[in-house]
């Protein structure tokens, strides 16, 4: 009897343990399905929640019309609404992703009782961001007449700053044009900061000088290279920027200037097993910490690829794609000692007072690269805009800019998209802001504009 009576006692610590972890942990996962029909329960009977910026703006919240209809408002439109989403013809963005927070509510038991039997609503909670109108409208401005994206990030803490995408839609106007935003091909309902993929072109660089310094700890500074403006790999000429040739250079040169041939030349020398496991250490077909749905980085490269196809991979053509997501993660580790802290877009959860109901801390990711590599790859990044491709980006009057350019080929002859990636300091602050822009499909002769978008957002922040 006694060891039926355990039995039994264990079976039902396993159901009340499961019963806590279905409803404790995968409750909140299950509630933000926009597939589950339980919002819509959820929704009779509390109002939806608001969303605030950093800076206590409001970004989305819930309205009633003349008739007690409830009715979702974004006082920012378009500049948000990848970000913040909308909840029409489908759930997106922060709205999908936090649907369990803005949908529940702290009101005090009598308060909900009250409501009970009254028949009204309980107050949903609401969740502050940790998005700055301020640099975020810069961004957005900065990006007019572009498609792509635009991402800041304080380098120290994670916090996303900015997270702008171009082109949108109207998160006030969903149902009305709809069939507008579904019909258009240049697919604004995207996400491109965190679902675009791209060929990373010359910001890829970045990963090969990684793999070279590791492999070369004890010569690299030795490294010389006489770039004629063009290198042949297997019967095919590849060739510097605009048939540029950069003459002698070192490993810094060739990093500043961005001279393809350079890296086609060290590349080519690396040892492909260790850079297969460099690209995985640094997420490349990998999760992300991030809580909007993203797409995974895609790196891909054999032993028994070609030497051209491995030359293209080098200085980030071939096969590689990247987010401007995990873009910002590599860049921001680099910032940040080599230590990459989770991307965080949701600073706390307050009720329907402005009390905090949950804190989101910030918190260490992965470290990716190790302080000494950090600090090497910083410096290389220094001279991009010292005198290198992104000098235009001198000249602040209290931050000091570090960064990668790249231009990246799309196969229609002379439209690349264009890239900066780098982070900006202010030493009497100690403050560091991660910057990612992407431009899409630009003329590959004119002087980078995801430069000059990035010139307009560290203007706000300088």
């Amino acid at each position: 009897m006694v060891m039926v009576a355990y039995m039994f006692f264990g079976m039902f610590l396993i159901l009340a343990g499961y019963f806590i972890y279905v409803a404790g942990i995968m409750g909140p996962k299950h509630v933000n399905n926009p597939y589950n029909k339980l919002v819509g329960l959820l929704a009779e009977s509390v109002v939806r929640g608001s969303i605030y910026s950093a800076d206590g703006e409001v970004l989305a919240s819930t309205g009633t019309d003349e008739n007690g209809q409830e009715y979702r408002t974004y006082p920012y439109g378009e500049e948000y609404c990848h970000t913040v989403g909308s909840i029409e013809e489908g759930v997106y963005g922060l709205e999908a992703a936090c649907q369990y927070d803005l949908l529940s509510s702290a009101d005090p038991v009598w308060k909900k009782f009250l409501h009970d039997m009254s028949g009204k609503k309980d107050t949903g909670n609401s969740i502050v961001t940790t998005l700055d109108t301020k640099v975020t409208r810069a961004a957005y401005e900065a990006m007019e007449g572009y498609q792509g994206s635009a991402i800041v990030m304080d380098s120290r803490t994670g916090e996303i700053l900015a997270m702008v995408s171009r082109p949108g839609y109207d998160p006030n106007k969903v149902s009305k044009t709809w069939e507008d935003i579904t019909t258009r091909e240049d697919s604004p309902l995207l996400n491109r900061a965190t679902q675009g993929l791209y060929t990373p072109g010359s910001i890829f660089k970045i990963i090969t000088l990684y793999e070279y310094l590791q492999e070369h700890k004890e010569d690299a500074a030795s490294y010389s290279y006489e770039c004629l403006g063009g290198i042949d790999v297997d019967g095919t000429g590849i060739h510097c920027s605009n048939g540029t040739s950069h003459g002698t250079v070192d490993l810094e040169d060739s990093f500043a200037y961005s001279c393809n041939c350079s890296f086609v030349n060290l590349g080519l020398t690396l040892d492909l097993t260790r850079f297969q496991k460099t690209a995985k250490q640094l997420l490349f077909n990998s999760k992300l910490p991030m809580i909007l749905d993203y797409k995974k980085s895609e790196f891909s490269l054999k032993d028994t690829d070609s030497d051209f196809v491995k030359a293209q991979t080098f200085f980030g053509q071939g096969e590689t794609l990247i987010t401007p997501l995990h873009a910002a993660i590599l860049v921001q580790a680099i910032a940040n000692d080599g230590m990459a802290m989770k991307p965080k877009l949701v600073s706390k959860i307050v009720d329907g007072q402005g009390n905090t109901v949950k804190e989101n801390k910030n918190g260490e990711y992965q470290r990716l690269f190790d302080k000494t590599s950090a600090q090497e790859l910083k410096e290389y990044m220094k001279s991009v805009v010292d005198y290198g491709t992104a000098k235009r980006l001198q000249g602040f009057t209290n931050l000091t800019v570090y960064g990668k350019t790249g231009t990246a080929q799309t196969g229609n002859k002379g439209i690349a998209h264009s890239w900066f990636v780098g982070f900006a300091e202010n030493a009497a602050t100690n403050q560091s802001y991660t910057v990612v822009v992407v431009t899409e499909s630009v003329d590959e002769t004119v002087a980078a504009p995801s430069v000059s978008v990035t010139k307009e957002i560290l203007k706000v922040l300088d």
